[in-house]
């Protein structure tokens, strides 16, 4: 769920609603649904610096009475016949549809110890997609980077191990032991 939070004393009830509106639209289209945001409107906090300036914020008696704040939530949008999400079909994907795709990722490697691309790519639907097998490399070496998997094989056959936290008291995948040889005689 997506939540926006925006802080202003100064908005009444109809401005509240034009821009939470206006928040749904711009999220829409970068393919967020709308059934999933909330817009919450918060009076000002206190003082903030902007510009190299102290700026004072109104003192809370000219806020008006504590009421609760106002919330935007749009209607359910309707279900498509394809339940397959758009972003498997579009050009490119936004930030946060790849992060979103990026945290199923860690899902899957925890739940399954390791993976290779071609079970990741089946794990998380994306068999179909043309883009998958060059965006999952690229997020495996960003968790990779992280220290949260590790990579064993080459080409096709790498296959990439989850060394991050265990997950709700999961075990980690068993440990390989390997003996060290040694010169003594």
């Amino acid at each position: 769920m997506a939540i926006v939070t925006i802080e202003s004393p100064f908005l009444n009830s109809d401005q509240k609603v034009r821009i939470g509106e206006k928040i749904l639209q711009a999220l829409g289209q970068e393919g967020v649904l709308a059934s999933s945001v909330v817009v919450l409107f918060h009076p000002e906090r206190g003082d903030m610096y902007m510009d190299h300036l102290l700026v004072q914020a109104q003192a809370q008696a000219a806020a008006p009475a504590k009421s609760a704040p106002a919330v935007v939530v749009a209607a359910p949008a309707p279900i498509e016949a394809d339940a397959s999400p758009s972003y498997k079909i579009k050009a490119r994907r936004t930030q946060a549809e790849l992060e979103g795709i990026k945290q199923d990722l860690m899902g899957a490697l925890r739940q399954r110890g390791s993976l290779n691309s071609f079970e990741a790519q089946e794990s998380l639907g994306l068999k179909d997609c043309d883009w998958a097998p060059a965006t999952l490399r690229r997020m495996f070496t960003e968790l990779e980077e992280a220290s949260l998997v590790g990579k064993i094989g080459q080409k096709r056959g790498t296959r990439y191990l989850w060394t991050g936290p265990a997950d709700d008291g999961a075990s980690l995948p068993p440990a390989i032991l390997v003996k060290a040889e040694t010169d003594e005689a």
